[in-house]
């Protein structure tokens, strides 16, 4: 693993727990710990997509998370490189951006 590739899984380590923290009030959480055992819920599962996603160009689904439950597993997810892309062509740098694009046009009804 190359410095520039550690220091870009080490940066999207510290998001995801960062994020988890944040979404699950808490001050620290473990990498191996499934989000619905340290307190999560299908609620704060979609808040933290939301947060998850400013990480990333990727395109997440809830459903990403579910198969994902941990944070390890959410790192390995975001840093994969064969993980889905977000729709760059819609000028969108975020999930608000590109819904908010779609019903502009007329793509989201």
């Amino acid at each position: 693993m190359n410095t520039q590739t550690a220091t870009d899984l080490a940066a999207t380590t510290e998001g995801v727990r960062q994020a988890w923290a944040e979404v699950l009030d808490r001050t620290t959480v473990p990498d191996d710990v499934n989000f619905f055992e340290i307190g999560g819920d299908s609620l704060l599962l979609i808040v933290l997509l939301e947060r998850l996603g400013g990480l990333t160009d990727r395109e997440l689904e809830a459903a990403d998370l579910f198969q994902h439950s941990t944070v390890r597993a959410q790192v390995e997810l975001l840093t994969s490189p064969d993980a889905p892309r977000e729709l760059v062509e819609l000028g969108a740098t975020n999930r608000r951006g590109l819904l908010g694009r779609a019903r502009r046009t007329g793509q989201g009804e």
